[in-house]
């Protein structure tokens, strides 16, 4: 499957999935558009290839430039404020582009947040950010995919040492909030098998989270779950 993540994390988030007619299928539009624009030509990609947009919630790092589509082009969740004519619900299958969705509740602050399992060519990719847990149930759904792209958000540690407010700290550690490394790292134990091959770590904290600290709380974890991950392509967003 082929896809470029744009950008990741709260500053904006927008990822690029193509398919074999070099159409794009956008997951968020959490740019400017004159940066989504800027960041396509840099894979050489051009905007106009950009045909239909799923949009995983409402929040404004996943939605800023939402108004520069046409309304027809949009998938949204029922329980958005937007109207749409491409409106689904929980575990509703569709295809768009020649891929396959299967659209999955997560567990996040604005109403109709949602994950998508998508399959192409006879690959499964789990897409699942912004999120405070995965149920074991959803687990289920995604297990044993070619690609994970998955939410590492913060380290709880380094979270409560920085000065944001208490109430956000909060907020950030609740069930509606956002997946911490462990969490995400226990997560992605249950779930990878033999046909994974790459997982791409998600909405990292500039502030309460580090690169290594994703590495190492996710290797430290596979070891205890007795997890082989030495074939798995890793990336962080």
């Amino acid at each position: 499957m082929k896809y470029y993540i744009l950008a990741s994390g709260s500053a904006g988030n927008s990822t690029a999935l193509i398919n074999d007619n070099n159409e794009i299928l956008l997951i968020d539009c959490g740019l400017p558009i004159v940066e989504i624009k800027r960041r396509l030509n840099e894979v050489g990609l051009d905007y106009q290839q950009i045909k239909k947009v799923l949009i995983t919630h409402m929040h404004i790092d996943h939605v800023k430039s939402i108004k520069a589509f046409e309304p027809s082009d949009l998938y949204l969740n029922i329980l958005t404020e937007m109207n749409s004519s491409n409106l689904f619900d929980y575990y509703e299958e569709f295809e768009v582009l020649g891929f396959k969705i299967l659209t999955l509740p997560a567990s996040h602050d604005s109403p109709g947040t949602t994950g998508f399992l998508i399959e192409y060519n006879n690959e499964k990719m789990a897409y699942i950010t912004d999120t405070g847990y995965i149920h074991e149930n959803i687990q289920k759904i995604i297990n044993n995919c070619d690609i994970y792209c998955i939410e590492s958000n913060h380290d709880p540690r380094l979270l409560m040492l920085t000065k944001r407010p208490m109430y956000l700290k909060n907020r950030i550690l609740s069930a509606n909030g956002h997946m911490s490394n462990q969490d995400c790292a226990y997560v992605l134990g249950n779930i990878v098998g033999p046909r994974t091959k790459e997982i791409v770590f998600l909405h990292r904290s500039q502030e309460a989270n580090t690169e290594e600290m994703i590495l190492e709380t996710f290797m430290n974890t596979m070891k205890k779950m007795d997890v082989d991950v030495s074939n798995i392509k890793i990336n962080i967003a």
